[in-house]
């Protein structure tokens, strides 16, 4: 009588985990479908906003590197300005 009743009991204890389980997770599982959607849709929108961080980041180096060029080239030309009007007079 002992077994069937530790067996009877597991029965049990398998069926009410199932009905609590499903109790919990089961409204939830209908909106999964819902959810993955909206989570595909969050994820290319980050991909996109990383590309165009890393764009924006190259086009920031680039204006960086031309401003440096331009500050050098305007002390060159700073510079042979001040040796012309020294060598005029």
């Amino acid at each position: 009588m002992t077994r069937e009743y530790w067996i009877a009991v597991s029965v049990g204890a398998l069926i009410l985990g199932f009905f609590i389980g499903y109790i919990i997770w089961g409204p939830s599982a209908g909106k999964l479908p819902e959810v993955e959607k909206q989570l595909r849709a969050a994820e290319a929108q980050l991909a996109e906003a990383r590309k165009n961080s890393e764009k924006m980041e190259g086009n920031l180096g680039k204006l960086v590197n031309e401003k440096l060029n331009l500050e050098k080239e305007n002390a060159e030309l700073k510079q042979a300005i001040e040796k012309a009007t020294k060598a005029r007079r």
